[in-house]
């Protein structure tokens, strides 16, 4: 009862379409997470050159391989200091919910971003100001995904402005509408010192905005000098029965995303949740 999902970039060795619709099939996935900018770096995949005729082409393409794109990613820093940069951005994503129905995707996903343009660190990215800047970016981002009937799916991460289970309450308080959802990934909110509370994380994310919640990306770590380090699922410290068992309670056939587990490593982490 877990709909487990992939993202396109992560089977590494695929340079074209058809053979990342090939490549998912043998993987034995039939969702994924579509970034054309990761997975085709010479395709153009900018806003002035999505078209229907694009997204129906992937659409067919994966459905010939029984596979959907659950999550069209236009991962992007939505909160760029320079206005004219954060215009581009956001008229980008717009793009990309308007034509995410032809690709056949329920929703497009970005993390907030940071007030530095190269999304380093910076605990500016904290203050109640562009807290309220990153509010009045995603009502205008749902408001396009009202028009377009697609979810906006906003990750949060420790160094963004959505940093914590409390900071994405008041983000799903702040904005009402039907069409913001929260992708949660419980990796992203972590550190050295509290990540054995990571199983009761995921429960208050779920007890604060569990409606809300439109997918999560499982991302196994290891804690190596001093810092939180991404790794394939099964060979970290996550508990992900733990987890697939609250996301089970609250939200069956959720969407689960992979993250940072590539190639063979898809196909071992595919058979552990199938133990589950």
């Amino acid at each position: 009862m877990y709909n487990l999902v992939i993202r396109g970039h992560d089977l590494t060795n695929v340079t074209t379409p058809e053979q990342l619709a090939q490549e998912t099939q043998k993987v034995g996935i039939h969702n994924l997470q579509f970034a054309m900018g990761a997975s085709f770096p010479q395709m153009d995949s900018s806003a002035s050159a999505l078209n229907p005729g694009m997204g129906t082409y992937f659409k067919n393409l994966f459905a010939k391989h029984e596979i959907q794109i659950a999550l069209l990613s236009c991962y992007s820093n939505l909160i760029h200091p320079d206005p004219q940069a954060r215009e581009e951005i956001l008229h980008k994503f717009e793009t990309y919910l308007r034509y995410a129905s032809f690709f056949g995707a329920s929703m497009v996903a970005s993390e907030t971003g940071s007030v530095i343009p190269n999304l380093g660190y910076t605990e500016d990215n904290f203050s109640d100001e562009v807290f309220a800047d990153l509010v009045q970016v995603i009502q205008r981002l749902v408001k396009a995904g009202e028009e377009y009937k697609t979810l906006v799916g906003i990750e949060a991460g420790l160094n963004h402005p959505l940093y914590s289970i409390e900071r994405t309450k008041q983000l799903v308080e702040a904005i009402d509408s039907d069409y913001l959802g929260i992708i949660l990934d419980p990796t992203n909110l972590i550190t050295v010192d509290n990540y054995g509370s990571m199983v009761e994380m995921v429960e208050e994310a779920f007890a604060q905005y569990g409606s809300k919640i439109c997918a999560i990306h499982l991302k196994d770590f290891i804690i190596s000098d001093g810092k939180v380090k991404p790794i394939a699922l099964g060979q970290g410290l996550i508990d992900y029965p733990a987890i697939l068992k609250i996301v089970q309670k609250y939200k069956p056939y959720c969407y689960i995303v992979l993250e940072q587990t590539q190639d063979q490593n898809i196909i071992t982490a595919n058979e552990l949740i199938a133990k589950i």
